[in-house]
């Protein structure tokens, strides 16, 4: 996890959507298949495929008790970080403390691990379900080496990466890094309900076998407005199928009628 959140700093640190897009296509280029699917589903700010109705059902007070355990963060020092970033992720990030077990035991944090224990953390149930999942959040924070890395762990399980990066741009990006049409990734998008099996498909290019699923949520096929231009070539190469609108908002904005529209 430690070059997701390289690249998540670095995300952060530019204003330019195109360098965004590269830097994610550039970071989900390399990866194994097990590894792509959460990593891209990271990048989106929901650790879980929209199609799934799981959430992580872990609140801000358990992630902190873990990292006191793990971490031996000092409740004072812990506010003062908090006030000067106003960021979970940011606060307890630099108190990052590796851990003393013997190499042998101890877990490497990769998109797909850490994933593993996202899961286990969303289905634990009954009785000692909140202690299990401060357990699995300390399991977490033992597996962190980097305070970076910490960082982005705890900005994932929150849900909140705060680096301007959209899902939108994380399309663009599943496609530059496979070098595929981003029409096709956005169609594919839409239909799955899981941007992760996504770059999966576009990955082994095989975006054309994605189709929408019983149950699955479909993605809204929002219209993108125009201007009309000699610029804009589709205009006059494309066919197009032009449906009269009227708003009533748009319409009260852009004029005003001298009669009331019932």
């Amino acid at each position: 996890m430690i070059a997701f959140a390289q690249t998540c700093a670095a995300i952060a640190a530019t204003a330019s959507k195109l360098e965004k897009i590269a830097l994610v296509a550039a970071y989900l280029r390399d990866l194994d298949d097990g590894d792509l699917a959460p990593a891209t589903r990271y990048f989106t700010g929901n650790p879980f495929p929209q199609a799934q109705e799981r959430s992580l059902a872990v609140g801000g007070r358990t992630i902190v008790e873990a990292a006191e355990t793990t971490w031996g963060v000092d409740d004072a020092a812990l506010g003062v970080a908090y006030r000067a970033t106003g960021d979970l992720g940011a606060a307890l990030g630099p108190f990052v403390r590796p851990s003393h077990d013997l190499g042998l035991f101890r877990e490497t944090l990769t998109p797909a691990r850490l994933y593993t224990l996202l899961v286990e953390i969303a289905d634990a149930s009954g009785k000692n379900a909140q202690k299990r999942r401060r357990i699995l959040c300390e399991r977490i924070f033992s597996a962190c080496t980097d305070p970076l890395e910490a960082t982005y762990v705890v900005k994932i399980m929150t849900g909140e990466l705060r680096i301007g990066l959209r899902e939108g741009l994380v399309v663009d990006a599943v496609a530059q890094a496979f070098d595929r049409d981003p029409r096709a990734v956005r169609r594919a998008a839409s239909a799955a309900g899981d941007l992760g099996a996504v770059a999966l498909a576009a990955k082994h290019d095989t975006l054309d076998q994605v189709t929408i699923a019983y149950h699955a949520p479909v993605a809204f096929m929002l219209a993108s407005p125009i201007a009309y231009g000699s610029e804009y070539k589709d205009l006059a190469s494309a066919t197009w199928l032009v449906e009269d609108k009227y708003d009533s908002s748009d319409y009260k904005q852009d004029f005003r009628p001298i009669a009331r529209i019932s």
